[in-house]
């Protein structure tokens, strides 16, 4: 998220305070950040409590004595509605920066059914807030049914370095993976909720030549595999670990279609895709499943199947592979919509709006 800041901090009136945990454990690994002082910028790590649980972390006694000391004219926390450290920020307000305004972020963009404390919190946190910024569609109208009455900007968090994720030339890596054929691509979580074992069954239908590359960690990674081997394709799909993210790039430039075929469960819908705005970017055509944000994401630049609809999913596979011109039309548009929406420097611009529309100064 930082590179939206430091867009940010390019702007000559305006300062940027970076407060973060010192430490954030997530699950699979420990990260730690560091004290970091740029022009118009600066990054505070402050020790937490709780550190890795979104909901319930919290600042100790430094972050007050830190929001005293700045004195801040917005405060904009990117945490979610009902979080502790953003009510532990609306009373920070009330003590120390009575004049600030103060907006949060969120994604979540289906009723999860919050039990006290938490919805004690959400009820707090969202009267007292000045604004909202939400992720996606679906989120600004579950705010709205909450009760939210302040204005709300649908703006996704971050966008996409545009110099890092583009289209690239001869691709050595392609070749060590012994990829002759039109590839098809899918980089994510390799659970349920994300759809992989639809891909999976719709590729086994296809009857032309292709490779299936499937990037990422899960629960279903030997589960894909098996259905592959029952399937007969075997040695058409191959899985890589995740990567790390300047990496991503490489692999996307191996793709002949991004497929990201996301399911909405009970408690859960494709909140973005962000992946999909780095294939994108990349000239990779995409194609998604109906699922939450990811029709609004791709626009015009892509192909949407019905969430589930296995077939519908092969048809629009067979549609790109036998159709180079329409392929080369996605590319276009899609590079094309990345940098008119979703770079981030559009991004933190989109931001500052905001800011400055609760400065008063538009």
């Amino acid at each position: 998220n930082r590179d939206k800041l430091y867009e940010l901090a390019r702007h000559d009136d305006v300062e940027v305070y970076l407060i973060t945990p010192k430490k954030w454990d997530t699950g699979m690994h420990l990260l730690e950040s560091k004290q970091f002082e740029g022009e118009n910028i600066r990054v505070i790590p402050l020790r937490t409590m709780l550190a890795g649980n979104e909901a319930f972390y919290f600042y100790l006694p430094s972050y007050f004595f830190q929001i005293r000391k700045i004195r801040p004219d917005i405060i904009h926390v990117e945490q979610g509605a009902g979080a502790f450290s953003y009510f532990q920020t609306l009373i920070a307000r009330k003590v120390f920066a009575r004049e600030a305004k103060c907006l949060f972020f969120t994604w979540v963009n289906c009723e999860v059914g919050n039990r006290f404390p938490l919805s004690f919190f959400e009820r707090f946190n969202l009267s007292h807030s000045d604004y909202a910024i939400c992720g996606n569609r679906e989120a600004a109208d579950l705010l709205r049914r909450k009760g939210f009455e302040k204005p709300i900007k649908v703006l996704p968090q971050l966008g996409v370095d545009t110099e890092l994720f583009r289209k690239k030339g001869a691709n050595d890596l392609k070749t060590r993976l012994g990829f002759e054929h039109f590839t098809i691509g899918f980089i994510g979580r390799l659970v349920r909720e994300k759809g992989v074992l639809d891909l999976v069954e719709a590729v086994s239908r296809l009857k032309v030549p292709f490779h299936l590359l499937m990037v990422g960690s899960g629960d279903l990674r030997d589960v894909i595999l098996r259905r592959a081997a029952e399937s007969g394709i075997s040695e058409k799909v191959k899985i890589v670990d995740s990567v790390p993210h300047e990496q991503v790039v490489d692999y996307l430039n191996c793709l002949d279609v991004l497929v990201l075929p996301s399911h909405t469960t009970r408690n859960w819908k494709e909140q973005f895709g962000h992946v999909l705005i780095e294939a994108m970017a990349c000239e990779v055509p995409v194609i998604g499943s109906s699922s939450g944000e990811i029709p609004n994401v791709i626009g015009d630049a892509g192909l949407i199947f019905e969430e589930g609809d296995v077939d519908d999913l092969r048809r629009k596979l067979e549609a790109l592979m036998r159709d180079g011109d329409l392929r080369c039309d996605l590319a276009r548009r899609g590079r094309k919509r990345v940098l008119e929406r979703y770079t981030h420097r559009r991004i933190a611009e989109e931001t500052l709006k905001v800011y400055r529309k609760l400065m008063g100064l538009e």
